[in-house]
């Protein structure tokens, strides 16, 4: 999943150096929450520590 944040995250910086603003900003968007979603769903996640 961290690979494919990063992919997204790559896309969008490639759309913007080729002047695609558009796809640009829908890549950027996908991958801010993907990584918002992926976040919580770790940030949610009880830790299973034995003390």
């Amino acid at each position: 999943m961290m690979t494919l944040l990063f992919v997204l995250f790559l896309m969008a910086m490639i759309f913007a150096l080729k002047n695609k603003r558009t796809l640009a900003f829908y890549s950027f968007a996908i991958a801010l929450v993907a990584s918002i979603f992926w976040f919580s769903h770790h940030a949610s996640d009880t830790l299973a520590i034995l003390l």
